[in-house]
């Protein structure tokens, strides 16, 4: 008997059997609906009052999932807010309205699409996610203006969610009902809001799926597999049955790893480590730390721009910087200043396309091109460093004479925080990204320059094997393990070491217990990752000798490619430390 296999990304760990329940698509649509000039002072009204409605609906599904699911599930809501009360929202629907005599619905759909084209040009996944949010609020706005309020009620309890895709708000509230098994969508990635939350809450979650929600009916029977990226539509007996035993399996690894997250972070021979958590938004810290992270190795800032149409002020940056430093002391807070251009492009400013983005003004190139954005960037970072655990790390440095530039306009910066009498910490320290091969290979140089070094393997990889690991046709040759890609961050990670200065990595690398054990043979202490992925690493780290590890991995340096890589260190550690690799392949 043929089963229906559908492969996907699974983006929450854990395994589930259960019925499907289709959930409603929100489509919008650029087909103008016309209104008489003398109904549209009465269209404006309209809208006004729908955008009330919002905000209140808002403020009570905070409340809501803050008494349902905890303060720290709130975020969702904060950015939806911003949104909504950002200061050309309002003004440019309005103006369409008038200019275009258009009903609401029409508006916000032009809107809608704006925004649409501007995230999907972006190359990174995490920014592309966020039009789900823009998505989210003119959605909530477009129900209102028909008195239509809240989607209609699912009934999810003990079944699995099915979906085109899931809005922020929509999977805060049905998560926060409780009793859903697992859900599958067609669209989706890593670092969706939906994603981030059914990670927190531990539900099975397949993303990516293309056309499920046109395979299924309502009422199959689903095994949902979050780890493996796997969806099967109506399984036989066998098939239920070899997916339990599974499930049984996963489960007793989930709670061993929730208990490693409390433990020290050592090797068996009393190396110590310290992982750290990646995240995008503030409210991810306690999270992060109930992983069991030390501390945040990678904060990214641009959300602080994404989230809005407007240039956010000083004043926005340093609510978020402070609150960072505040929630997570007195570990660290890694900040990278904006890391957007080229394809990551801002809606606040008309950049110009770029023939090449991935090699253009991005990053900090970006950043010494637009200065007043840049020393606002800084000011706030500084403000908020009185708490003295806060860092600062520059993206994409590819020569010296960016460093020197960078340290000129930041000693300008504190000197305009001095003359205003305004408190920051003096010796807040400066560190650099490597993510660009030039960079790598001079980094015993551009180590003397600044006070740490944070290796972004990902881009680093792309770069230095020249390929995007995202296109389809040349993805298979993107190989961390690659022995030249070895050799080059072995020697980031000396030349840092040499001159008594930390290094991180916060790249993939960092999460995948096979590449964690060759960074730490190379003498690497700080990883950075995903918050859910740090038990995992631990608990590879904490079933080795740092000894054993760094001669195994120094001797695989001879070999010719990935592969001899790969089963060398897994033949020579595996028979010794068989914990390290229990089930090193999930998620």
């Amino acid at each position: 008997m043929d089963v229906t296999r559908l492969r996907g990304v699974g983006v929450s760990p854990g395994i589930a059997m259960g019925e499907a329940v289709l959930s409603e698509r929100i489509i919008f649509t650029l087909r103008k609906d016309y209104i008489p000039p003398h109904r549209v002072e009465e269209e404006i009204q309209r809208l006004r009052a729908a955008l009330v409605k919002t905000r209140e609906d808002l403020v009570e599904l905070k409340a809501r999932i803050r008494e349902k699911i905890g303060e720290e599930h709130t975020f969702i809501f904060d950015a939806h807010l911003m949104m909504l009360d950002d200061p050309s929202l309002a003004p440019d629907l309005e103006k369409l309205i008038r200019e275009e005599n258009v009903r609401t619905e029409s508006a916000l759909s032009e809107v809608h699409a704006r925004y649409l084209k501007i995230f999907d040009a972006i190359g990174d996944e995490y920014f592309k996610q966020r039009k789900s949010d823009v998505a989210d609020v003119l959605t909530k706005i477009y129900r209102n203006l028909a008195s239509q309020g809240e989607e209609p009620a699912v009934d999810t309890r003990n079944k699995i969610l099915v979906a085109h895709d899931l809005l922020p708000s929509e999977a805060a509230l049905r998560f926060s009902q409780g009793n859903i098994l697992a859900v599958a969508l067609d669209m989706g990635g890593q670092t969706s809001h939906a994603a981030i939350l059914a990670r927190s809450m531990n539900i099975p979650t397949v993303v990516g799926l293309h056309n499920i929600t046109q395979i299924i009916k309502g009422r199959d029977v689903l095994i949902v597999d979050g780890t493996d990226g796997e969806v099967i539509i109506n399984p036989p007996l066998t098939v239920q049955k070899e997916f339990l035993s599974k499930r049984e399996k996963y489960e007793a690894y989930r709670k061993e790893l929730k208990k490693v997250a409390k433990w020290k972070s050592v090797t068996l021979d009393d190396v110590r480590f310290t992982p750290m958590a990646n995240i995008e938004l503030p409210e991810e810290i306690s999270h992060a730390l109930s992983y069991g992270a030390e501390g945040i190795g990678l904060f990214r800032s641009e959300f602080i721009y994404l989230q809005r149409s407007t240039l956010p002020t000083e004043e926005d940056h340093y609510q978020v910087y402070a609150r960072l430093a505040k929630e997570a002391h007195p570990y660290p807070v890694y900040i990278r200043t904006i890391d957007i251009g080229g394809e990551k492009n801002l809606p606040q400013l008309s950049i110009e396309q770029e023939p090449n983005p991935a090699l253009g003004l991005r990053a900090i190139r970006f950043s010494l091109r637009h200065r007043e954005l840049f020393r606002i960037q800084l000011r706030a970072i500084l403000r908020a460093s009185v708490s003295r655990n806060v860092r600062i790390l520059i993206p994409m440095i590819t020569e010296v004479e960016e460093i020197g530039e960078v340290k000129r306009m930041f000693e300008e910066v504190k000197r305009e925080l001095q003359d205003k009498k305004i408190k920051f910490d003096p010796n807040i320290p400066l560190g650099i990204m490597i993510e660009v091969p030039a960079a790598a290979a001079l980094a015993d140089v551009l180590v003397k320059e600044v006070d740490y070094f944070s290796i972004g393997t990902n881009d680093l990889i792309q770069y230095y094997l020249a390929v995007d690991r995202s296109n389809e046709f040349v993805s298979y040759l993107y190989k961390p393990l690659h022995p030249s890609v070895l050799r080059l961050i072995k020697f980031v990670i000396e030349a840092a070491a040499k001159e008594g200065k930390d290094v991180a990595v916060c790249g993939e690398m960092a999460a995948d217990p096979l590449s964690a054990m060759v960074l730490l043979g190379f003498g690497l202490r700080k990883f950075s990752m995903n918050p859910i992925f740090i038990p995992r690493i631990k608990k590879a780290l904490r079933s080795v000798e740092y000894r054993s590890v760094r001669r195994v991995v120094n001797q695989a340096l001879s070999l010719r490619t990935a592969q001899e890589v790969e089963e060398h260190i897994i033949e020579k550690l595996l028979v010794k430390y068989p914990d390290a690799f229990l089930m090193m392949g999930s998620s």
